[in-house]
């Protein structure tokens, strides 16, 4: 508050005399440079007083193991039903865990179109002829400025002296328009604060790839220094004599290791690091930084290249070509295992959602809400070959929607996933996923009475419908799981879907 009060005390005499001066346009040109030196002095001071934070004495912590993700081996084969059997079962009420609250999102970052369009916040240094580097990620060539002098910077230690001393060289370097350069790729890309992180990480190693020596440490170093730029929580930790970078975010990250400060959990998402001992600092490099997070509230545009794929639906004998980003793919190929939420509410590509319609409403047109599912439920049964994470990568995986139509095989959670998002979409019917003990099903809030297995949630009755039964009717519930406690996840509502 006080340095809007400020802002605006400095900001009146200058707008006033803009008014009255015929050259408005050149007055409130040399205001806006005022402003960015203030604030380029305003940063510059803020790195010198955690450079004093650096060079304090660190503390030890210890890296915690991996965190396995919270599902068990799937079945070798998908499920049958018994689809000869002549009389129905009577319905059961599934009993579910108590439903928990939706734990605290991260807040978004900022999108860059909200923010003024005008000359960055630093402009760049004259004296300094520009240079770039070309990163390339995704399948995609980026551009982004460099300044020369870093190459020149070196760490001869990793203690906290020289990591200090480290710190303010980058800090007197020309790094604004490397900052301003990112963070357009961020908003012409979508990308969420993930991969952001993973464009500065592949940008940091290429600034001394061309030495003979190892800079990894520099390279580190870099990554956190950018990342706290951009107000991302990142901290250097000290293993034994090399620097690694850990991330704080509040949601859960699966197969990486970390460490705990202050109760929040930083996780090491660009190396692997076992359990042992380690040396870092507990104070944020700014009040303002924030966690990581894994949400993909925009469909990625990286580039224009699509595939496509072609199914049958053997309930109406009828052939579909569904359409996928390429670029989805390749972002996701590596993408850390979070929590299945976070997989089935990512926004889809414009292409593979355009697609889904397409093909779909035509066929669904004029059905019943239970015609509709029951044939969704037959495309999901017959047209993926099932095969098992551990089978197809060696580790469990949960596919986001479109690499459904990529890969080979996939499994009951991959599958849940992708019913789901094709239930909200093409029928506007909310959805939730069920988690077995090593199974992933899912069930459908249908606004017509349907009979057939079900449980309540918020007092609205959600009927199972799963899309790894193969050739289970609507309210089928494989045997092995009838009896047996579920957990629920939500999905995003139908019109929530972008």
């Amino acid at each position: 508050m006080k340095r809007v009060v400020l802002l605006l005390l400095v900001l009146a005499p200058v707008l006033l005399y803009a008014q009255n001066n015929q050259n408005f346009d050149k007055s409130f040109e040399e205001f806006q440079k005022s402003i960015n030196q203030t604030f380029n002095a305003f940063q510059d001071s803020i790195n010198t007083v955690f450079a004093k934070v650096l060079e304090e004495q660190w503390e030890e912590f210890q890296v915690f193991a991996k965190i396995p993700v919270p599902v068990k081996p799937n079945p070798k084969i998908p499920p049958v039903a018994d689809t000869l059997r002549k009389e129905t079962p009577a319905p059961v009420e599934i009993p579910i865990k108590e439903v928990a609250p939706e734990k605290e999102k991260p807040e978004p970052q900022k999108p860059k179109e909200e923010e003024p369009q005008s000359e960055p916040a630093t402009p760049p240094k004259p004296q300094i002829t520009p240079h770039h580097k070309t990163i390339q990620l995704w399948n995609s060539n980026f551009n982004i400025s460099y300044d020369r002098t870093l190459e020149n910077f070196s760490l001869p230690n990793t203690q906290e002296k020289s990591v200090a001393e480290f710190w303010l060289s980058l800090s007197r370097s020309d790094y604004q328009p490397i900052l301003n350069n990112l963070t357009e790729i961020q908003h012409q890309c979508n990308l969420n604060p993930y991969g952001l992180a993973l464009l500065c990480s592949e940008y940091a190693a290429t600034v001394w790839a061309d030495k003979s020596r190892d800079f990894s440490n520099e390279s580190t170093m870099l990554l956190v220094f950018l990342l706290n730029q951009l107000l991302l929580d990142a901290k250097a930790v000290r293993i034994s004599n090399r620097l690694e970078a850990v991330i704080y975010s509040p949601q859960e990250v699966y197969a990486k290791s970390y460490i705990e400060i202050n109760k929040k959990k930083y996780y090491f998402l660009f190396s692997n690091i076992e359990p042992a001992s380690l040396y870092t600092y507990k104070i944020n490099f700014s009040e303002k930084v924030i966690g990581l997070d894994f949400n993909v509230y925009k469909p990625l545009k990286i580039s224009q290249k699509t595939s496509e794929k072609e199914f049958k639906i053997k309930k109406i004998n009828k052939t579909i070509k569904l359409t996928y980003s390429n670029d989805a793919i390749t972002y996701y190929k590596n993408y850390p295992q979070v929590n299945a939420d976070i997989y089935a509410n990512a926004a889809v590509s414009d292409i593979f959602k355009s697609s889904v319609v397409h093909q779909f409403r035509p066929l669904l047109e004029g059905k019943t809400e239970y015609e509709s599912v029951d044939i969704l439920l037959n495309f999901m049964h017959h047209s993926f070959e099932y095969q098992t994470d551990e089978e197809q990568f060696g580790y469990e995986k949960w596919n986001f929607c479109e690499e459904n139509l990529f890969y080979p095989y996939n499994d009951c959670d991959d599958r849940a996933i992708l019913f789901s998002y094709l239930v909200r979409e093409l029928l506007h019917l909310d959805v939730v996923l069920l988690l077995f003990s090593e199974h992933m099903s899912s069930a459908v809030n249908f606004t017509t009475p349907i009979t057939g297995d079900y449980f309540t949630v918020d007092g609205q009755k959600f009927v199972i419908c799963d899309p790894t039964y193969i050739d289970a009717k609507i309210g089928m519930n494989p045997p092995k799981y009838k009896y047996e406690h579920a957990e629920i996840v939500r999905t995003k509502k139908h019109n929530e879907l972008k």
